[in-house]
Parts: structure tokens; sequence; C-alpha cells
């Protein structure tokens, strides 16, 4: 008989946003541990995407989560997690990568991710619905729900980790990034 959760829990949007924070993060370490065993060449080789290389796609990512993030502030400008340090690096820019170093680019996006996993883990379903300003990447002011903003934060990272995946298999090298149902136990 498989296990079952107490009848009063409920599986809600929260659980959800958290959920993919957690599989966000790992699907991310398993791919860097992918492309660690890849020359700094082949990571910065264009291969045609709109960033060039792999390196130019993985920082594209991390500069948009970065800047999420730092949107996220409308929301709840006195959390902690949106307060650290570590999502003002003194070179971001949408006109340029943010690390060069592949090294040192993994170890922003472990930093990251356990910002976002920490952010979903504190703010509350109850203002999910609420409704933000913000600022694009070319100055344009808009407007966004919270719980639409957050799914486009984990739908962008897919997007790219695929076709950073696509990449990978072109060269033939294995890159099956976090395609199993383990994660859920």
């Amino acid at each position: 008989m498989p296990n079952t959760h107490p009848p009063d829990m409920v599986y809600a949007a929260q659980h959800i946003f958290q959920n993919l924070a957690r599989y966000n993060e790992r699907a991310n370490r398993e791919l860097f541990q992918h492309l660690s065993s890849l020359t700094g060449r082949a990571r910065r080789r264009d291969v045609g995407s709109w960033f060039g290389s792999m390196l130019g796609m993985l920082n594209h990512v991390l500069i948009c989560d970065l800047n999420w993030l730092r949107r996220y502030r409308e929301l709840s400008p006195d959390s902690p997690v949106l307060r650290d340090p570590q999502l003002e690096p003194p070179n971001l820019s949408w006109d340029h990568d943010l690390h060069n170093n592949f090294n040192d680019l993994q170890e922003h996006r472990t930093r990251l991710d356990a910002l976002i996993r920490a952010w979903f883990e504190t703010f509350p379903a109850s203002r999910y619905s609420e409704v933000f300003s913000y600022h694009d990447s070319s100055g344009t002011a808009r407007t966004a729900m919270a719980a639409q903003a957050f799914e486009f934060l984990f739908l962008h990272q897919t997007h790219h980790r695929g076709q950073i995946s696509q990449v990978l298999d072109t060269l033939g090298l294995p890159n099956n990034l976090a395609d199993n149902a383990a994660y859920l136990e």
C-alpha cells in the first residue's frame, strides 16, 4: 500500500514553489557537474545561441535570477533573503557576463539557488495574488502577479537548461538532468 499524507495536508501553491526551488537547485547542481567535465574552451565555444556559449547562457540565467529576486523586493522590502548582499554583485549588468570563470559562476549559482529556496520557504502563499511593479531589462515599467512572476523564474531556467542539454546532446555527452522522480521522495 502506498504511503499517504495525512488527509488534512493540502498540496497548495506554496508547496509547488518550494518543490520547484528544490528541483531547480538539484537540476542546476547536476548541470554544473556535467559541464565541469568539459574544458573551459568547450564551455566558451559559440554554440549558435542568442547568448553565444554555454557559459554565456549560464551567466544570462544567473543575471536574470538576480534581477528577479531584486524585483521581488517590491513585495517584501524588509526580507532578509532579498537583502542578502550577494544579490548586489559589483559588476551586475545586462550588457556582459557576470563571471568568466566557470568555478566562480558555479559557486555563485549554488549560493543563489539557496537564496531562491529560502525565499520560497519564507514568502507567504496568502500573498501570491498580489500585483507588484518592476522594470524589465530594457527599463520598461511593468506589473505582474507574484505567483506568475515566480512561475517565470523557474520556467526561464528550465528553458535555458534545455538549450544547454541540447548542446550536450550534439556533443554526445550525457546530460539526463534531474530526469527522475527520486526528488519526490
